[in-house]
């Protein structure tokens, strides 16, 4: 053995198998090992419930996990989700050769990878290599996340100096921390010794990423192009064509792109979300809804279920409620709820509650619950948890229809900021979305003013009736405006009672008598109340 027994004796190990013979087997290799605390489950879902419980120094999981997510799911949402202990080996169990990453070293990858059948011995010394390997770049590791890329690299070039044997993977992490860093061209060039002395594909595709950064685009796509056609390298290449063409502005292209990516992996959730929201970027929201809608159908309640599905649909739904007639908007704010509520709990996380309540919040404004949407928004400003972008501007657009422009415009502020971020790390769909979102928000600033103007104008004319579908369209857009709201009773209060319009009525009022107003506007409120058809008051 490579590590000595009383080494695992202390260390807490999670094993997910879900063939019981197999775990059985593997487990009692690893108490052979010296492992005692050792935690073995049969699927990802118990594995995420565990890891969620406790951190684990070593984490040893089938690839193929029937019906929940794969090994390599498996540790991408273990990261995601925070639960993945700093340090800790992560290590592949596979029937099969299993396709490793060719870029994302710095990021985190699979530790090392076991082909089945293994013995004790072979076990042992696959995880100790691993470990030993940890330990020895885990400095630059802890650098680089800190952002202190001088550091990471001058550890790098220590690690070479004191592991001649690590030379290449170190190496490979360098050039990532230069890129990561904004060193393109320093990059560039190590990218291009590595080639010189091996043709590596991870090196020819650094090459490709370096050029991009450089905006050396043809450059880029040639190469890009080049790299598609070998299996080994393909995914990644076709997630790098997919920025190059957001970079370039080319939304249609990135499509194709991103469908070529899920034809090879089709519950990727992350190429999930980029398809479904590049559709409303290039103006196809009908086929957007119809693939969220698709997602939930096919992956609800499988290991491959996500929130943000269930997230975008409602989101849609909502625009389409405040954009509708009185015979549709009952119907589309019910199907938001729903959308809302159907939400499996395995999904309201710390983050997935926050982002859920925020829609949620919307939904109750517009039913004139400000007290409900209130409490719900508190709870999301109390949370200290990240939101992603979507999120961020569903915030942005709940704070607009408080008619609170300072905060709505601070809030937008941070997205463009953090979308700059995501941008400079390979996430160019971010700035995309927020450009696009910023367009909408200002057409709508304006489209509210136009229908206040018109609604005034019509209320001075004496046409109700018309008055009406203007500043209808303007409370659903931004039901805080109290101006609005109290002309919208001024004009309930001069036409006849009508049950369609009583759902209005309803809302108006809760959120005025809920509202800080002026003396004089509580004075007005409480005339126009009592001028109002007694349907309106039941």
């Amino acid at each position: 053995m490579i590590l000595q027994s009383r080494f695992y004796k202390t260390k807490k190990l999670l094993l997910v198998e879900d063939c019981e013979p197999v775990r059985a087997s593997v487990k009692g290799m690893l108490q052979q090992i010296g492992f005692e605390q050792i935690t073995a489950v049969a699927d990802a879902s118990a594995g995420l419930l565990q890891a969620q419980k406790q951190q684990f120094d070593f984490i040893l999981a089938d690839f193929q996990l029937g019906d929940g997510k794969d090994g390599s799911q498996f540790f991408t949402e273990l990261k995601l989700q925070g639960w993945l202990k700093p340090g800790a080996c992560y290590a592949i169990m596979s029937a099969e050769p299993v396709r490793q990453p060719v870029h994302g070293v710095l990021a985190g990858q699979p530790d090392c990878y076991l082909l089945k059948p293994f013995s004790y011995v072979e076990l042992e010394k696959k995880l100790a290599k691993a470990f030993q390997t940890s330990v020895a770049l885990r400095k630059i590791y802890q650098a680089a996340a800190a952002s202190d890329y001088e550091a990471a690299l001058a550890h790098a070039d220590e690690v070479v100096k004191q592991y001649p044997a690590l030379t290449l993977q170190t190496l490979r992490l360098k050039a990532e921390v230069m890129l990561a860093a904004g060193d393109s061209p320093a990059a560039l060039t190590l990218y291009q010794y590595v080639c010189q002395q091996r043709d590596f594909s991870w090196a020819r595709l650094g090459q490709a990423i370096a050029l991009l950064q450089l905006a050396r685009f043809d450059e880029a796509f040639t190469q890009l192009q080049a790299l598609v056609k070998h299996e080994e390298v393909r995914p990644e290449a076709l997630a790098y064509l997919v920025e190059l063409a957001l970079v370039q502005g080319e939304l249609a292209e990135a499509k194709d792109w991103v469908l070529e990516l899920l034809r090879y992996n089709a519950t990727d959730n992350v190429y999930q979300q980029y398809y479904g929201n590049l559709l409303h970027l290039i103006a196809d929201d009908a086929a957007a809804t119809a693939y969220w809608q698709k997602l939930l159908q096919q992956y609800r309640f499988s290991a491959f279920d996500h929130i943000e599905p269930y997230l975008a649909l409602s989101r849609s739904q909502l625009r389409a409620a405040q954009g509708a007639d009185l015979a549709g908007y009952k119907q589309l704010l019910k199907q938001f709820f729903d959308t809302l509520q159907s939400v499996p709990l395995k999904l309201l996380n710390a983050q997935g509650a926050q982002q859920q309540n925020i829609l949620l919040a919307h939904g109750y404004l517009l039913q004139g619950d400000g007290a409900k949407s209130e409490a719900l928004l508190a709870e999301v400003s109390a949370a200290d948890t990240g939101l992603p972008i979507n999120s961020m501007l569903d915030l942005v657009w709940y704070h607009f229809a408080c008619n609170e422009t300072k905060t709505a415009t601070e809030l937008l502020q941070r997205a463009n900021t953090v979308a700059d971020e995501l941008s400079q790390s390979g996430q160019g769909l971010a700035r995309l979305l927020v450009k696009q979102f910023t367009k909408i928000l200002s057409d709508s600033n304006q489209q509210l003013r136009q229908w206040q103007q018109q609604g005034e104008q019509q209320l001075q004319a004496n046409k109700p009736k018309a008055a009406l579908q203007a500043l209808r369209s303007a409370f659903l857009l931004c039901p805080g405006h109290g101006a609005t709201a109290l002309n919208l009773v001024q004009v309930l209060a001069m036409l006849p009672g009508h049950k369609a319009l009583k759902p209005l009525a309803s809302a108006v009022l809760q959120l005025l008598n809920s509202k800080a107003l002026t003396s004089k506007e509580r004075s007005r409120l409480a005339t126009l109340t009592d001028s109002l058809p007694e349907l309106y008051l039941d």
